[in-house]
């Protein structure tokens, strides 16, 4: 006997059982006209009367069969989530409670033979269902083994794929994964050594100066791989103003769904099949660079380049400005010491006012009143380090200003003399080494600072 009609009673399904039994069951009045049945091909439950193989039932019946009271005839069986297509599921009746012994009030709905009959069908089923599975990994392991992978993508740099290629194919305990930029720069794509399907978090991390740009990048990625391979087409920017181009470290987490999982989603709920499942932890670095990385590292060295001469610009400023003041200092001190050895009066030294005035002090006021603009300028001055400013403009206009009254001064002590021993030139010339040599070590101090400063943005 052919056994393959399913009964559909109360709240659960009783089955499979041959046209006889089913028969047998009418005839004992434990289904009637209005009982709603199936079999594997059909599109839904139907009731007994309206299905053409039990039509013979009710060929001698002139009556009206009695309408079902209310309720007791189930609602539509609600519509199957939105999944991908599971393999085998036309072989199933459609999805019902699985307790078919029982109806919600306890009493039995079949006789005890009925029952006796279920359960000789359901060892059955498990017998099939194990030698089923058996057959599905077998094929499973087969398939995997042999299988030649080749990763379809277009738009990419041959350097890329082959990249992606050599990964997917890679053989590693560990689980691994490669990425790379589309032309465009709007995809990324990604493989890893690991078949089937995996979700994936992956965070991106830029390399200081090893991106074409100076913000610090970070970038969340979500998404699955199937067969080796993930498209992204969209990155969540979680620090930064924009996604920069250049070598990013990599953090990824990734959880495998084991292939009976995947295929019979019904079995993912169970503990036994969801322990099958696997996780990942992927630590790395990478280029996403749409172009070689023969062509970054040209633009790299470009950037970074560019970027130093932006950052010395202002240390380089303010270094040429303090060697102007040593420069000044040292002609005041040489122009001075000069006209003091030939004087024999104290106006003699008029010779070196004049000097001073006509040749030293405009260029020294010309410093000083561009420092003073400098230093309240608030972008120059910004301290991006919270540290010290290297050599800040206002030293430059204290500098500039004492060399000027350091000349004024010796002028006028130099003049209160109506002649000029040796006695008192030597007592000028120790005061005037003096200040010319603080002066001096303030601009010391502020050249080592550029030089350093500048040496290490060098680097």
């Amino acid at each position: 006997m052919n056994k393959e009609w399913f009964v559909f009673k109360g709240t659960h399904h009783l089955g499979p059982f041959s046209v006889e039994e089913m028969v047998e069951f009418y005839r004992d009045e434990e289904i009637n006209t209005q009982t709603l049945i199936w079999k594997e091909g059909s599109e839904k439950w139907d009731p007994l009367s309206k299905v053409l193989t039990f039509q013979f039932l009710f060929e001698k019946a002139e009556t009206t069969p009695e309408l079902p009271v209310a309720g007791e005839i189930p609602p539509p069986m609600p519509s199957a989530p939105s999944l991908p297509k599971i393999p085998f599921d036309d072989e199933l009746p459609p999805p019902i409670p699985l307790d078919a012994i029982l109806d919600p009030l306890g009493s039995r709905r079949l006789n005890v033979k009925v029952a006796e009959k279920k359960s000789k069908i359901s060892t059955l089923s498990l017998v099939v269902a194990a030698s089923f599975f058996a057959v599905v990994l077998g094929w499973y392991a087969l398939t995997q083994r042999d299988a030649d992978i080749q990763l379809k993508i277009k738009g990419i740099m041959p350097v890329y794929l082959e990249r992606l290629e050599a990964m997917a194919l890679k053989k590693s305990n560990s689980f691994e994964l490669a990425l790379a930029l589309s032309l465009d720069s709007q995809t990324l794509w990604s493989s890893t050594n690991k078949p089937g399907e995996i979700f994936v978090n992956i965070q991106l991390k830029s390399i200081p100066s090893k991106v074409l740009g100076t913000d610090e990048v970070e970038v969340l990625v979500k998404g699955e791989f199937q067969n080796h391979l993930g498209k992204f087409s969209k990155m969540l920017l979680t620090k930064g103003t924009k996604f920069l181009p250049g070598e990013y470290n990599i953090h990824a987490e990734a959880r495998e769904i084991h292939f009976l999982n995947r295929n019979f989603r019904k079995l993912a709920s169970i503990a036994f099949f969801k322990a099958l499942n696997k996780t990942y932890v992927f630590d790395g670095k990478t280029l996403i660079y749409a172009g070689t990385p023969r062509e970054f590292e040209k633009r790299i060295e470009e950037y970074s380049a560019g970027i130093v001469n932006e950052l010395l610009k202002p240390y380089q400023d303010k270094l040429e400005r303090v060697q102007t003041f040593e420069s000044i200092l040292n002609a005041t001190s040489q122009n001075y010491l000069m006209e003091l050895e030939k004087a024999k009066t104290g106006k003699s030294i008029s010779l070196f006012e004049t000097k001073f005035i006509k040749e030293i002090s405009p260029l020294l006021q010309t410093l000083v009143v561009k420092a003073q603009e400098l230093s309240k300028d608030p972008v120059i001055n910004e301290d991006k380090n919270a540290g010290p400013v290297v050599a800040p403009y206002r030293e430059q206009v204290l500098l500039g200003k004492q060399i000027g009254e350091m000349a004024s001064d010796m002028i006028t002590r130099t003049q209160s003399f109506k002649k000029l021993s040796d006695k008192d030139k030597s007592e000028l010339r120790t005061e005037f080494d003096k200040r010319a040599k603080a002066i001096k070590l303030q601009i010391d101090l502020n050249i080592n600072k550029l030089e350093s400063e500048i040496q290490k943005i060098s680097k």
